[in-house]
């Protein structure tokens, strides 16, 4: 998730946009060929933060989504995130790639650090 290094201390308004219930903010998952990837939201989280990737399925708010890449070549999905409120939050995801352990990562969403 390295595009998002940035949000820490940067602009909301550069990466997203405020809508009257929070901030939508776009970011695309890039997943290695082969892979399956599944990325949720901390259940501590769900209240204010959800997914929104898609295609077939739309955009819909989320808090779970499963990438599967292709067989032959990395997959790049296009989406990004729903905050609520100020849209600023130390947001848990856990990841789980394949069926290893899930990983719980931390992303400062424009709230400095956490």
């Amino acid at each position: 998730m390295s595009g998002v290094k940035g949000w820490q201390d940067g602009r909301r308004t550069d990466f997203g946009a405020r809508t009257r219930e929070g901030w939508h903010y776009k970011i695309g998952a890039e997943v290695k060929r082969g892979s399956v990837v599944t990325v949720s939201v901390a259940p501590e989280a769900r209240q204010r933060a959800s997914l929104s990737y898609g295609q077939e399925e739309g955009y819909s708010p989320v808090a779970e989504v499963t990438f599967r890449a292709c067989p032959a070549s990395d997959t790049v999905y296009v989406g990004g995130f729903f905050i609520s409120g100020d849209g600023r939050i130390c947001l848990p995801l856990d990841v789980q790639v394949r069926k290893a352990a899930p990983q719980t990562i931390v992303i400062p969403v424009f709230s400095g650090a956490c």
